[in-house]
């Protein structure tokens, strides 16, 4: 894959999301294919895999009151708080990245 069609889409990406508009909407605006648009946030998304899709950051709070944030893709902010539900949590992190 060629480095500079890779950084087009990666800023195609980063506009997409910041225009609030629908794949279709973006897609006309920008005479796109629909099938191309996915195809290369799809390679994109199978690229960064595990290479800081999540970013955990402890947190330090009063000693009674510990958490963890979590944000996800850049753009959601999950605080995780002692006795949290990690079957829940593994799959909204999961449904946070396919969205991504």
């Amino acid at each position: 894959m060629r480095y500079e069609k890779l950084e087009l889409w990666k800023r195609r990406r980063q506009e997409f999301r910041k225009s609030g508009l629908t794949r279709r909407a973006y897609c006309a605006r920008h005479h796109l294919k629909i099938s191309t648009l996915d195809y290369w946030f799809s390679r994109i998304r199978g690229m960064e895999g595990a290479h800081g899709l999540v970013e955990l950051k402890p947190q330090a709070l009063p000693a009674m009151k510990s958490c963890l944030d979590v944000v996800v893709a850049e753009k959601y902010r999950i605080e995780v708080r002692h006795g949290f539900d990690t079957q829940l949590f593994a799959e909204l992190i999961k449904a946070l990245e396919s969205i991504g």
